[in-house]
Formats: C-alpha cells, sequence, structure tokens
C-alpha cells in the first residue's frame, strides 16, 4: 500500500501536466467565489449607493470601449511576449488589484462615479489577461486533455459561484448596508489573489528557450490601434459571408445589451427584491445552463448548428418581453431558469456558426474581428438603453430589446448557409 502511494506521489512531483491540471481546478474555484461575490454584486452594489441608470450603463459600455481599443495591440503584445505565464500573471495582477478600492467606495464623496472608474480602469489589463490566459493554457496541458479539462472547468467554476451567489444573497439580508457590501468585495479581492497565487505555482509542459529574446515594438503595437480598424474593413471586403455574419451579431448582440443593465435596476427600485432573491435568479440561471448543455449537443446534432442557433435565440429574443410582464419572485427566478437554458444553446452554436467562416490561415485575425464587433454592441447598447429608460421609462426598453433580438436572430438564419459545415 505505502509502495502505492509513494509512487503516486512521484508520479505528481514528476508530471507537469498533472500539478497544472490540479492548479487550474484550484484557481477556477476561487474565481467562482469571485463571480459570485463581485461578479453578481456589483451592479447591486452600485445602484444601493445610488447609481444614476446612466452610470449603471456606462459600466458596460465603457470596459467594452476599452477591450475594443485594446484587444488588437493587447494579442500583438501577447503574442511578443515569450513567457505566456509570466504575462498572464502580471495582466492579472494589475487587474485584480484593482478589486480592493471597491471596499471603501461608500466612504467616497461620488460612491458610483468611484465604482465606475474602478471598472473602466480594470478593462485596460484585463484585455491583455484574458487574451494571455487563453494562449497560455495551450502551454499547460497536453492538446488531448484540453476539452476535458476546459469542460471540467467550466462545471467547477459555475457550481462554486452558485453556491457563492446564493450564500452571499442570504448574508447582505442579515449585515446592515453597506458594510455587508464591503465584506463580499473584500472576499472578492481575496478570492482573485489566491487564484493568482495558486498560478505563480504554474509551469509549461515544455521548457522556454531563455536565450531568445523578442524585442517589443511598443510604437508599433499603440499604432495598431487605429489600423485594426483599417484591417476589418480589408477582411469584410473580401469575405461578404462573414460580412453578413458579423453585422448579424452585431444586431443580435446590441438587443441583448440594450436592456442589460435595466434588469438589476427593476428587481432593485421597481419590484424591490432582496439581496437574496437577486441571488436566487443568478443561481436558477446558472444551475439550468449547466444541466442543458447535454439537451443542446444532442438537438445540435439532430437539427444542426443552423436551426439549434435559431432556436436558443429564439428563446432569448423573448425574455425581455417576458421579464416585464412578470412581478413576483418567483416568476423572476423561473423566468431566469428558462433564459440559463437557452443561453446554454446559444454559448454553444454561436460558437459553432462562428467556426464556419473562419479560414485555417487567418482564424486569429476572424476571431478578434468577432470579439470587437461583439464589444462594440456592448459599448452603445447599455448606453441607449439607460438613455431610452430616462427617456420613456423603463417597459418600453425591454420591448426594444425584444424586437432587436428577433431581427439579429432572423439576420442569422440568413447568413449561415443551409448545408453548415465547421
Amino acid at each position: 500500500m505505502d509502495t502505492r502511494v509513494d509512487k503516486i506521489r512521484k508520479r505528481w512531483r514528476e508530471s507537469i501536466p498533472l500539478r497544472n491540471i490540479a492548479l487550474l481546478y484550484g484557481e477556477v474555484a476561487f474565481i467562482g467565489v469571485l463571480n459570485g461575490t463581485i461578479g453578481t454584486y456589483l451592479g447591486i452594489f452600485a445602484i444601493r449607493l445610488g447609481a444614476s441608470n446612466t452610470i449603471i450603463g456606462l459600466m458596460s459600455s465603457l470596459p467594452a470601449l476599452i477591450t475594443v481599443l485594446l484587444m488588437y495591440p493587447a494579442s500583438q503584445l501577447v503574442n511578443l511576449w515569450k513567457d505566456k505565464i509570466e504575462i498572464n500573471k502580471w495582466a492579472f495582477l494589475f487587474t485584480r488589484i484593482l478589486y480592493l478600492p471597491l471596499v471603501f467606495a461608500p466612504y467616497l464623496p461620488h460612491p458610483a462615479s468611484f465604482i465606475l472608474l474602478i471598472v473602466t480602469l480594470l478593462a485596460i489589463p484585463a484585455t491583455s489577461a484574458n487574451i494571455a490566459f487563453n494562449v497560455m493554457f495551450i502551454d499547460l496541458v497536453p492538446s488531448y486533455l484540453r476539452a476535458t479539462i476546459l469542460s471540467n472547468r467550466n462545471m467547477l467554476l459555475m457550481f462554486i459561484q452558485t453556491l457563492t451567489s446564493t450564500s452571499v444573497g442570504y448574508f447582505l439580508d442579515r449585515v446592515r448596508f453597506p458594510m455587508n457590501f464591503q465584506i463580499i468585495m473584500f472576499i472578492g479581492f481575496v478570492s482573485s489573489m489566491l487564484s493568482l497565487y495558486l498560478m505563480t505555482f504554474l509551469k509549461p509542459i515544455r521548457k522556454l528557450n531563455r536565450a531568445e529574446r523578442v524585442l517589443i515594438d511598443w510604437k508599433r503595437i499603440f499604432y495598431s490601434i487605429g489600423t485594426q480598424f483599417k484591417d476589418i474593413i480589408n477582411i469584410f471586403e473580401e469575405d461578404q459571408g462573414f460580412k453578413r455574419f458579423q453585422f448579424a451579431t452585431f444586431i443580435f448582440y446590441l438587443g441583448l445589451y440594450i436592456p442589460m443593465p435595466l434588469f438589476g435596476i427593476r428587481m432593485v427600485r421597481e419590484l424591490h427584491f432582496s439581496n437574496f432573491v437577486i441571488g436566487l435568479t443568478s443561481t436558477s440561471s446558472g444551475l439550468a445552463m449547466a444541466l442543458s448543455y447535454p439537451f443542446w449537443n444532442r438537438l445540435g446534432k439532430r437539427v444542426g448548428v443552423r436551426n439549434a442557433l435559431f432556436w436558443s435565440n429564439i428563446g432569448i429574443a423573448i425574455y425581455p418581453f417576458l421579464f416585464i410582464m412578470l412581478r413576483r419572485s418567483s416568476e423572476i427566478i423561473s423566468l431566469s431558469a428558462l433564459g440559463g437554458f437557452f443561453s446554454a444553446g446559444f454559448s454553444i452554436f454561436m460558437y459553432m456558426a462562428l467556426l464556419i467562416f473562419l479560414p485555417p490561415e487567418k482564424r486569429a485575425e476572424y476571431l478578434a474581428i468577432n470579439g470587437v464587433i461583439s464589444n462594440i454592441s456592448l459599448t452603445v447598447g447599455p448606453v441607449i438603453g439607460t438613455q431610452l429608460s430616462n427617456i420613456m421609462g423603463i417597459s418600453p426598453v425591454f420591448f426594444i430589446g425584444t424586437a432587436v433580438r428577433i431581427v439579429g436572430t432572423y439576420l442569422y438564419l440568413r447568413s449561415i448557409p443551409k448545408n453548415e459545415s465547421s
């Protein structure tokens, strides 16, 4: 027995991939806590601190604008940086250290504006961090294990996030404001740093050649902020099918983001839901999403990517309409579960549909363009929604969001070939 245990321990010490896998699972568990605290409740925190509809919209729009401007130069920086683990750690450090000031927001003269400033600043290092992690992951895990590890990470993330958001909602209703939110902001910060700490032990499965030094042309990276849009136009002129698909993406995502900041605003200011109930909406959505992936996988195999995307998008399209028609907490929680169900299908088949249009020699560029287009929608959508709500009230904006989503669904149906092959 001892010999067997010793062999397992020896294998563990000598196997870099095994250690990396365990560290990646531990790291994502702490991210689940981060998402269940700051990720779920930061917007609610801002609303309860008196944030206007405009500020709530800008909390989504300004970070998206930063992402649009920096995505291309950030990808170039990551490509040129030899040690992907090193740049990942630095980028995430500068991102997550900014969670700490959120604890002190209630003490400032304009706390909601301060939160807006922090989430905007966060987007600068986060753009490089998100790209760096995706590239770094390839260096950490053998190719035959990547799909399994990613799937397991996502399941663990969803489980921890759901458990955390539910527990936090219960806690928030039993501790006085604003200390309750300050405590969970601090918990989120600590969790993010523990996740980063585990990242420091990651090692590439293949040794890097430290002798190779790549000179980073910072001037070229800076100028690429402007040239990226010229590159996008050139690709659209060369590939009309991809242009039509991206136009559909812009419209559908615009419909997603126009009413997005208003869901929390309505639950807090109009329906007067407790923090616990708001947490349950996130919990029901997350659980439904996690449990429905097998159904959507089977449906996709039976009806194809194009038709499966259509049905998932229709469900997402009518969500704002149903949301504004309901008032009881039990109804909203059930609707959130329905939204999570359709969102699972969208997350699968939107990606599968995108793969149809990716030429092998330009996959990175096309993926970056898709990110830019969706973030442009995220930049303008919440601002449009909050400004319209200031003019005509909240309810009509949800109807507008539904209408735009239906138009986007129709455009997707027109842009994806019937004999799709990804």
